[in-house]
């Protein structure tokens, strides 16, 4: 079976689709691409529907050789690129968020990010992976999905079906630039225990600018700044937590939950993160400053539908 082979892993490279969304309950983590947007608009590049798995990729570094052809796409950032040297040794660079041609024997190399600390690859095929609760992403913490339940290794064959070798050439579309343009302000909507913190500190939460630390990985962002301090405890009675919930610790640094978090826990959550603006969060690079604004519930609504109508224009069959 024609497959991929895995020439460097990168430091952080796992197989992700949409996640396994309805099994929380049973103790199941959520999973899935950090990067939704990425996921989409890479899928749509090589003709694949939009929950596909592919390839996400921290930091870069990944090279893989095929041996079969097929296309590719890149998605998640606006300026890095895909290095291709062909069986005769020529090599060329393509630009993210395009359709990408390879042939058998093809070497792909991603480079070290500069504009995103993650992207997507998406592949005009099927991995050759058996579903775990409706899907094959990779929950290292659970180890499940994937090849063995572990992140990536260099050395890895990942078997494809259904390959697509010429799949239509495609764009990503200008005006959805501005979904992958980087920001520093991103919108929370308070609760559900912001009442363990009084004004004070939730006035210091969106006054402050944070630091993103290196303490990131697809359970949660460290973030670094003034101390929060509850009215009496750091710990309640543990509950189910969403993607983006923001849990501030006995410490009083907050930590930001994402795709691979916990299905319970016991630190209080004093705000959340909403779903349309957390993507752009996890493309910021460790140091970064980033802020907070209160939205409501329904304001959080409006944007991700606005967000979701957006992709689904610009990225019509």
């Amino acid at each position: 079976m024609a497959c991929l082979t895995l020439i460097t892993a990168g430091p952080y490279t796992s197989i992700q689709d949409k996640g396994r969304t309805g099994f929380q309950a049973l103790g199941v983590p959520e999973g899935g691409a950090v990067d939704p947007d990425a996921r989409i608009s890479a899928n749509w590049l090589v003709g694949q529907p939009a929950d596909a798995a592919g390839l996400e990729i921290f930091i870069g570094g990944l090279s893989f050789h095929t041996d079969t052809a097929l296309a590719v796409a890149l998605a998640g950032s606006l300026s890095d690129s895909l290095q291709i040297t062909s069986v005769s040794g020529q090599t060329r660079n393509e630009a993210v968020g395009q359709t990408v041609y390879l042939q058998a024997g093809d070497h792909v190399t991603i480079p070290p990010l500069r504009c995103s600390n993650l992207v997507f690859l998406a592949v005009s095929a099927r991995f050759d992976l058996a579903p775990v609760f409706g899907s094959v992403g990779i929950s290292a913490n659970a180890k499940i999905g994937g090849l063995n339940g572990d992140m990536l290794k260099t050395g890895d064959k990942l078997a494809l079906t259904e390959i697509k070798t010429t799949p239509a050439e495609r764009q990503l579309p200008s005006s959805l630039a501005d979904i992958f343009t980087p920001e520093e302000v991103f919108r929370i909507v308070l609760g559900p225990q912001d009442f363990c913190f009084d004004s004070g500190q939730i006035d210091k939460l969106v006054s402050t600018g944070w630091t993103l630390t290196t303490r990131m990985n697809r359970m949660g962002l460290r973030l670094s700044g003034p101390a929060l301090h509850h009215k009496i405890s750091a710990d309640i009675l543990s509950d189910g937590i969403v993607k983006g919930a923001i849990q501030v610790p006995g410490d009083g640094q907050p930590i930001i939950l994402m795709a691979d978090h916990q299905t319970t826990g016991g630190y209080t959550k004093i705000a959340t993160v909403i779903s349309a603006d957390l993507a752009k969060l996890t493309r910021l690079h460790p140091h970064r400053t980033v802020r907070f604004t209160v939205v409501s519930q329904e304001e959080a609504e409006q944007i991700a539908n606005a967000k979701a109508r957006l992709l689904r224009k610009n990225l019509a069959d």
